[in-house]
Formats: structure tokens, sequence, C-alpha cells
């Protein structure tokens, strides 16, 4: 081609949308002058046939312009190149087709590419004096959204496709007349076989028809480029990946759908069209010949694949796309559980991750508890589990083999599950979602507490609670969390600490001085220090060194006792001892404990107790005046023990203030005889003995002069006064009170322990 061709003295402007070859036409019909001139005056070279491609000459210049060659229509139609490139189908490259630039062609394995050939609106071709839409050579293109019908794939009479072979270049083209050459050979030389195509019936598809809103949402994809709707809003698309998507959906339901099942999704009329097959028809036979796995030949076929695929991708969500999808599978396949969660990748190639997600969450009711999770099916976005093993382990670095109490006590059902198998089994199951790890792997990852058997016990006990899916979100939500938070302590290098010299039973005893802590038997010792191994390194308590002669269940009833017995001076010294046990190991920038926000939690229905809602003020109360305070707490506040047990060892009730006895009367010779007459000189009823019986062994209502001198004789000054019965005189002791005395308040108080 020449790029000094002469400047046309006709100068005509394509239409919106028109393809290049209708506006060479056009042009030849503008100026009366034979299609070949025109294409010789523009430098298109001869087409011979065989050898075409190795001279470099398409089979249809439509598909694509070299610039050369769009430089050349440029200059003597002196259009812009843009334009010129606007109305060949490179302009729809990598958005609706794809073209292979080396040899110019249309790829027809992928996107429904159309080797050649145009569907028509007939309606379109009378108003517009027989232009032709570039957009009708698509094999998304199946009706017309401006007259509300189906496009034509050919003219009746001949049976064959409009524009597949290039037109005649001896004739001046004719408007709206069939460009096919006759179809008796010898014919005259016309340029077609001169049928109006204008004439051509095609099935109506009002605005509200299903077909015609389908394609509304094709084109819409094509001319923006990308899709948002539906299930894509959370992860837009670009509008080639989002046309592999109905590709493989529309091609599965040609290829596999039962007839009822598509006659119940499509309307009746598009239904039975596509189901007539004309014995005499070369595209019906087309159509039946691998249905779907390349564009379909008919516009109908077309309508039918595009409306099918486009009730699974209009729904609102990922999730309802996964129940439409589902109702689909299961029409193709009778048993659903034999579909596997790759088997999508044989629909096509290039599919988007939404339809992927759209096909995890059709099979999600048949997956095992353990491939919900590694699938993530309750996201927004279902995906496939990762394979990256540094992923894995940089997860299990912030997960403790026991999963944190205070996520655990939320999991915790009210039928009962021991905290000792769920808290592993909780941690297992963190690790697995999202990532494609076994069962096994994972309790392994976290220091192997807990066998693979047991962690899938758990699961499917969990997966038949109605809160199975809540939990599963939460799941989800802290795995997303944890691997894009860095969270402050190495679990991992707490699980291989040595914790032989965690607490010495002679720290333990100075810590009980210090804080005036009873410190019970070599019992309470031990659940102290299995309590801070647990706290510290993450693992089961049964781990820690020295524990020994005690179940599950005893273990749980001692630690919540001591839970009621401590106090926040004990708590704090703990702290304490637990940071310098971390400082000798060289860890000091580590807190001692760490959980993940508990905002994560938010709006979901999990089984266990939330001990936030816990009035702290009131339990500390009812821990202090019980003497099985944690079991009258939990049944009082409608909690569980585990529950009280958190709350208190975050929180550890004070010790309750006593009433302050009086100061002790100092019991000098000077001061017996002028007490002796106050007492004498009082009124009986103060000192007058009502008591059944008394030390000095005389009858109730004795004087107190009756009773024997313990130290020493009356003075002969003080005569006794007489008296009547009246309160019981506070008894002594070498001159003490006793201490049954009202004074010692609610808790006696031995007298070692007021001094």
């Amino acid at each position: 081609m020449t790029a000094g061709a002469r400047t046309l003295p006709i100068r005509l402007a394509p239409l919106q949308g028109e393809a290049l070859d209708s506006w060479l036409e056009a042009l030849a019909r503008r100026m009366h002058t034979p299609l070949g001139e025109v294409l010789r005056h523009f430098g298109f070279p001869t087409r011979l046939g065989r050898g075409d491609h190795l001279k470099g000459i398409p089979p249809d210049w439509t598909i694509l312009l070299s610039e050369q060659e769009t430089a050349a229509i440029a200059h003597a139609s002196g259009l812009k190149p843009q334009t010129i490139t606007n109305m060949t189908l490179a302009s729809y490259d990598q958005r609706a087709l794809r073209i292979n630039f080396g040899r110019r062609y249309v790829n027809r394995w992928v996107l429904w590419g159309r080797g050649g050939g145009s569907r028509f609106c007939p309606d379109c071709l009378r108003d517009s004096g027989g232009r032709w839409q570039l957009a009708w050579r698509l094999g998304w293109s199946f009706a017309c959204v401006f007259h509300g019908r189906l496009l034509a794939d050919c003219r009746p009479d001949c049976g064959r496709v409009q524009r597949q072979r290039p037109r005649s270049g001896r004739a001046i083209p004719l408007a709206v007349i069939c460009g096919n050459p006759p179809a008796i050979p010898g014919g005259p030389r016309t340029s077609g076989c001169g049928v109006d195509l204008t004439q051509t019936r095609t099935l109506p598809v009002p605005a509200a028809h299903p077909a015609f809103m389908a394609q509304k949402r094709l084109m819409d994809i094509i001319e923006t480029g990308t899709a948002s709707f539906g299930p894509y809003a959370i992860s837009p698309q670009p509008s080639q990946t989002a046309l592999a998507d109905v590709r493989a959906i529309g091609g599965r339901a040609l290829a596999d759908l039962p007839q009822p099942d598509i006659r119940h999704l499509v309307p009746t009329v598009i239904a039975a069209e596509h189901f007539t097959i004309e014995p005499d028809s070369e595209l019906a036979q087309r159509a039946s010949d691998r249905p779907g796995f390349m564009a379909p030949p008919r516009a109908v076929s077309t309508a039918v694949a595009v409306i099918i695929a486009l009730h699974v991708l209009e729904q609102p969500d990922v999730h309802r796309a996964g129940e439409a999808m589902r109702d689909l599978l299961e029409a193709m396949r009778e048993e659903l559980w034999q579909i596997s969660a790759t088997s999508i990748d044989s629909w096509g190639r290039s599919l988007s991750p939404v339809l992927r997600g759209v096909h995890l969450a059709a099979l999600a009711p048949t997956l095992r508890p353990s491939e919900k999770l590694r699938h993530r099916t309750v996201a927004p976005l279902l995906s496939r589990p990762r394979t990256t093993g540094r992923e894995t382990a940089r997860r299990a670095q912030k997960i403790p083999s026991m999963f944190w109490p205070a996520w655990a006590v939320r999991f915790t059902p009210r039928d009962g599950i021991y905290p000792r198998v769920l808290a592993p089994g909780l941690a297992a199951s963190l690790l697995v979602t999202g990532r494609n790890i076994t069962l096994e792997d994972a309790a392994g990852h976290l220091g192997s507490v807990i066998d693979a058997t047991e962690v899938s016990r758990v699961l499917q006990f969990l997966d038949d609670q109605p809160y199975w899916p809540a939990m599963t979100t939460a799941l989800v939500r802290l795995a997303d969390h944890l691997d894009t938070v860095n969270v402050p302590i190495d679990y991992r290098r707490r699980r291989r600490l040595d914790y032989a010299g965690l607490l010495p039973p002679k720290r333990w005893r100075e810590i009980c001085r210090s804080t005036g802590t009873s410190p019970g038997t070599g019992r309470r010792e031990m659940i102290v220090r299995c309590q801070l191994f647990q706290r510290i390194s993450g693992l089961p308590a049964e781990a820690a060194p020295g524990y020994h002669g005690m179940n599950e269940a005893q273990f749980r009833a001692a630690s919540a006792r001591d839970a009621a017995l401590q106090t926040p001076e004990l708590a704090q010294a703990l702290t304490s001892e637990t940071q310098n046990f971390l400082a000798g190991h060289r860890i000091r920038n580590e807190p001692v404990a760490w959980q993940p926000p508990l905002t994560l939690l938010a709006g979901l229905d999990l089984p266990g107790p939330d001990p936030a809602r816990i009035d702290v003020a009131h339990l500390h109360r009812l821990i202090r005046e019980r003497k099985n305070p944690v079991q009258y707490a939990a049944d009082t506040l409608d909690t569980n023990i585990e529950a009280i047990r958190l709350v208190l060892d975050e929180q550890p009730a004070p010790r309750l203030r006593r009433p302050q006895l009086r100061p002790k009367r100092q019991d000098t010779p000077a001061s017996r005889p002028a007490r002796q007459c106050r007492r004498r000189n009082s009124p009986a009823s103060t000192w007058t003995n009502t008591a059944p019986f008394n030390r000095s062994g005389t009858s109730p209502g004795s004087p107190v002069g009756s009773w024997p001198n313990l130290r020493g004789s009356t003075p002969s000054h003080c005569a006794p006064a007489p008296r009547t019965t009246g309160a019981e005189e506070p008894s002594t002791a070498n001159g003490r009170l006793s201490s049954t005395s009202s004074d010692a308040g609610p808790f006696p108080t031995s007298p070692a322990k007021r001094a």
C-alpha cells in the first residue's frame, strides 16, 4: 500500500459504530465507482486467493490494518487515524475478542470469537441505507437494542452468512442487498444474490425481555471495559475476563443442561426457536456440533447461553450466585458431591476469581468442615487455599497451641465440649483457614498437642451446631487479621522455652509472704505454676514441668477455686515473676500475654457467653461472700465457669475490708479499783450474766461478785450492787477480749493475726 494516495474528491464520514467494509462500500456508492477501484485508490493489494496471508493480505480488512494502511486511508479520506482504527475489530481486542496480530485473524477458541461473517438487523439496514455495524461481527451480538429484535444470522433464501467472503470488486455494491456471490455457478456478475435483506424476519425482544436486557448488559461490559455488577462488585474484573465467565457458564449450559431446565430458565419463544432445527440449515447442524465450545452460530442459541449465564452472574452477591449455580450443577449432574472444587477449570480459560468463588459457593454445602475453612466459604468472596509454606509458617508463629481463652469462651457450645479439646482444635482450624495444609500438618506446626483425628472430630461437632457459620466467619476474620498485623508474641519461640525454672517453690513462698496470701499445700503451688506455664507458652497445662495427679476436670475445678482466691496483689506479683522469667530467656520486648481484639466478633451470634457483659463489681461481691463462689456466681450471672474464671484472671477480686478492733485497754493496778467501782455503780442490766453456763461454773444469773476472783480479792470499799438479768458480759481471759467478741466482724480472726 502506498502512503501517498491522492485525496478523494468526495468526503464521507462514517456512522457511529460502522464497520470499515461498510464505509468503503458506502463510499463506492457515493462516488458511483466499483468497489475494487476504491480499494486500489487506497493502495489495498489485489486478492489472489491462495498465499494471500504470505503477502500480508488478511482475509478481511475489517479485522486489522497496519499503521501504513491506516495512515494512507486517513490521508486520502481526511479522517483521523483513530477513527479508521475504530472501524476495525482491533478496537475490540482484549475487550470482546483476541486478535492474532501476526496473521491478522480472530482467535475463535477464546471469547467466542467469530472468524468471519456478520449478523445484521434488518431494521437498522433500512434506516441507515445499508450501513453495517461493526458490533454485529462479535460473537456476543445477538439482539438489536434499538429495534428490539434478534439479529439475523443469514438470508433464508440462500442460507449463507453475510460478509463471510469479500464482496466483488467489479461492481458497485448495492445497499441492503445480499452480497454473497450467485448461488448458481456461471451466473451473471452482480454484487450478490440480489435478495433484499431488510425483509428478513427475526424474533421480537421487547425492552423488558431477558434477551434484550442480556444484550444491553454485554454491550455495557464491552464498552466500559469493566464488569462491576452483582458478584463483581466486590472484585471488578476486566471485560474480557467477565466475558470468559459468561462463555464458561453459557457454553456448559448449551452442552450439558437438559432441555426441560433450559425451557424453565429461558422465555418460551426463545427456547422453542433454539430447539428448532431445520433439516437443510447449515447453521442448525453446526449448532448441534460441540455446542458452546466456540461461538454459537445462531443468534438465538447465543441468547439462550447468555441469559442462563447472567441468571447466575447477575445475582446480588457471590453466595446468591452460588445458589443459582448449584441448581444448574444439580441439573447437569445427579450427584453434586462428585463435583470437585477444581472441576470448573475445564469450563474455560482465564476464568475470574469471582466465578471460581461462585462455583465454590455452589459446592459449599457438600464440603467437609475443614474444606469450608480452607475455601473460606463464609467470606464475601470465596477462594481456593494458598499453597505457600512460608505463609503458613508465618501464621503458625502468631497462633498459640491453645486458642486464646477469651476467644475460646465465645466458641464454647452450651451442651459441652472440654476446653482442653476445643482450644487446640480451634487453633489448628485457624491455621487451616485459607491454607492448603492438612490437619495433621496444622497440629504439628502448633506443637502436636492434638492429633488430626481429634481436630476433625471437633470440626464435625461444631459443624452440627447452628452457630457454625458464625464461628467460621470469626475464624476467617481472625485469619485475615493475623495475616495483616504484627503479633507481639512469637509463639513458636514460646513453645520451645525451658520452663523448668518457672516459679520455684522458694519464690512462691516469698510471693505469698509479701502479698499476705496463704501458700496452701503443694497442690496449689502446682496449679499456679501450670497456669503461668499455659499463659506464657500457649501450651496445655499438663505439658508443664511437675504436672501430676490430676485429670482435666479436676484441674479445671482447682483452677476455678484458685481464681476465686486470687487477689490483685498476688496477680501483680505473679505477672512480675513471669516478666522476670522471660527476661531470663532474653525476651524483653514481648508482653506476658496477648489476644486479638474481640471487636472482630462484632455482630456474630456465637454460642458462648460474652465476658464483657459480666458486672465485675457484682461478681467480686459474689466471690467474697460465698463458700463455693465460682459456681454460684456463674449460676447467678447466667454464664459458665470458664467465663467467670476468665474475668477473675484479668480482674481479681480484692480482699474484703475487715472492721477494725477497738484499741485494747491497758490493765494496770492503778486502774483496777476505779474500773471495779464503775462496774459496781453501773445499771445492773449491763453486767448481769444471763448465759446458760460460764467459765466459773456458777448458775445463770449469779452476780459477778460471786465469781471466783481470778486476779485477787475485790476491794472492801466496792460493795456489789443489786442487779437484774441483762446482756451477756463479754468473756475475758487474761485481760484480753475473746476471739468470739462481736467486734471481730463476719470473718473471725485469731489473736496472732490481729497482732
